[in-house]
């Protein structure tokens, strides 16, 4: 089922005519979908791709990519993907921190886990942390998984350090990378890779994550997505804050491109920038 899994997420997405955009974020709501403040119409017939392959539906506090257009002013679900930034075993716990692959995942108040228990985690990278918005517990034999941005440098994603990853031609780039293997204490030893949440090019996209501290002058990142943003010392978001940016190409944009003046309006982009 997996590797079934992976030739579809490297499959591109058949579109029509209509643009199509990419929101990635928190559930707040089911019916109607809300997904990091957007209202969402789906199809009924529309399958949500999961890697678990699992048919568990939708839940508050999964983190999803969808891919969208707007019909009629309003935003409709083409593609629903479900994210896991890591799905592996636990291989220690203090207190409201559990290890997973070498990486640290801060655990809800209301979860319950063991040494040696499979989990797949739904939340936000900040650092090399994942913040946990919803904790799946697992049977055992699964392959450990991750999503997020590679460190090329250090050869990490996240807090885990990734084996065996084949070098793309153009390198790993600010691109967010899903990759499958065998799973390590320290990190895992990778089978699979796909890279892009959104089944191909899209519009402007909406993204929710935790900023990053400052990664040069008055320029900051969302943790785990590669995206790249730029504000005066004043409005700059506060490290580890949990941000919601519309971005194109990788960029955060404060003001609506020429041509993308209804989908900036639709995605409350000038809002969320404010918000903070």
């Amino acid at each position: 089922w997996l590797i079934l899994t992976f030739l579809w997420l490297a499959m591109p997405a058949i579109a029509d005519e209509a643009q199509q955009y990419g929101i990635f974020g928190l559930v707040e709501k089911l019916s109607p979908l809300v997904v990091a403040g957007q209202q969402i119409d789906v199809p009924e017939d529309l399958p949500t791709i999961n890697l678990l392959g699992r048919g568990d539906p939708i839940a508050l506090g999964d983190t999803l990519a969808l891919r969208v257009e707007m019909n009629e002013g309003q935003l409709v679900a083409r593609r629903i993907l479900q994210i896991y930034p890591i799905v592996g075993p636990v291989s220690n716990v203090d207190g409201a921190t559990a290890v997973i692959m070498g990486s640290a995942i801060h655990l809800p108040s209301d979860a319950t886990v063991k040494r040696g228990q499979w989990v797949a985690v739904s939340g936000f990278w900040s650092g090399e942390k994942v913040i946990t918005t919803r904790l799946r517990n697992l049977n055992g034999g699964w392959l450990g998984h991750l999503t997020g941005a590679i460190d090329a440098v250090d050869g990490t994603l996240g807090g885990s350090v990734v084996r065996d990853v084949p070098i793309p031609k153009d390198g790993f780039g600010n691109a967010i990378w899903m990759l499958s293997g065998s799973p390590e204490r320290d990190g895992i030893t990778v089978r699979l890779i796909s890279s892009g949440l959104f089944g191909g090019p899209v519009g402007m996209t909406l993204w929710q994550g935790h900023a990053s501290l400052p990664i040069a002058s008055q320029t900051y990142a969302i943790h785990g997505t590669g995206v790249v943003g730029t504000a005066p010392d004043a409005q700059m978001p506060a490290a580890g804050a949990l941000i919601t940016r519309c971005a194109q190409d990788g960029r955060i944009v404060t003001h609506a491109p020429e041509g993308q003046e209804m989908i900036f309006l639709a995605l409350e982009c000038a809002r969320n920038t404010l918000a903070d």
